[in-house]
């Protein structure tokens, strides 16, 4: 008999628990991006500025690309219905899609990370048509390890595992999270045409803890097409962030250091 645990699993939560008892917990603050100065781009005439938000943004005259890390906590208020219900007759965690919602690890008070999401947007008053795609995106560590996003295809091999039986509610929140997927992550074969802006969530497994600065690439961003709508110039882009991280001793600080 196969038993399947209610409770999520994660790289932060598997680390709290190898840890356990012996040394020091990290607890990674936010990703902010690093200074304009800190930031690179290759591309003649280009410029890279910084948001209040906490944004990165490529801007090539009426050309903007910003990449922007996300929290959880601003993915709960986006959705918040799908956050808070984990009640009910298939008590697991909540339907959201991207976080655990309002779910906590009863050891820290805290939901730990379930993916690690970054926001794009393209806004194009510069050319007739502009296009990348987003499963071609990666993020390189500054201690080398490399991450690359899911697509539609991982979404349903993750959560498909969750509904037991026919467990008509289990069956529902599957529906609602791959309707949540399809209308929030960054549309893969869709051009931005002059005057548009296209938005979207590029999701990638969770940063591991000891990771203080990664760069965001966007490669083979097509800014100029041939009549059959073949790339003739493309650019590769760069983002830059960094975080602070906090050691503790105890799950209770982890809870107060967790961003």
């Amino acid at each position: 008999m196969q038993v399947v645990s209610r409770f999520p699993r994660s790289p932060w939560a598997l680390a709290l628990a190898l840890l356990a008892g012996c040394g020091y917990y990290q607890v990674p603050g936010r990703f902010q991006p690093l200074a304009a100065e800190g930031q690179k781009t290759a591309t003649a005439g280009a410029q890279m500025e910084i948001s209040d938000d906490g944004s990165v943004n490529f801007i090539l005259n009426r050309l903007e690309v910003s990449v922007r890390p996300m929290l959880d906590e601003e993915l709960n208020r986006q959705f918040p219905a799908l956050s808070a219900d984990s009640k009910g007759p298939a008590d697991e965690v909540p339907t959201n899609a991207f976080t655990y919602g309002d779910w906590e690890d009863p050891r820290t008070g805290q939901a730990p990370a379930r993916f690690s999401i970054f926001r794009i947007s393209v806004k194009n008053y510069e050319y007739p048509k502009v296009k990348f795609d987003p499963l071609l995106t990666s993020i390189h560590s500054s201690n080398g390890r490399v991450y690359y996003p899911w697509g539609r295809y991982d979404f349903e091999e993750y959560f498909r595992r969750f509904p037991q039986a026919f467990n008509g509610l289990g069956y529902q929140r599957l529906a609602e999270r791959r309707a949540m997927i399809k209308r929030s992550q960054y549309p893969e074969d869709e051009f931005c045409f002059s005057g548009q802006t296209t938005e979207g969530y590029v999701l990638f497994p969770v940063i591991h803890n000891d990771v203080t600065e990664v760069t965001f690439e966007i490669p083979q961003l097509g800014i100029r097409y041939n009549f059959r709508d073949e790339p003739v110039e493309q650019l590769d882009l760069s983002f830059r962030f960094k975080r602070d991280l906090h050691q503790v001793k105890t799950y209770q600080e982890v809870a107060v250091q967790a961003p």
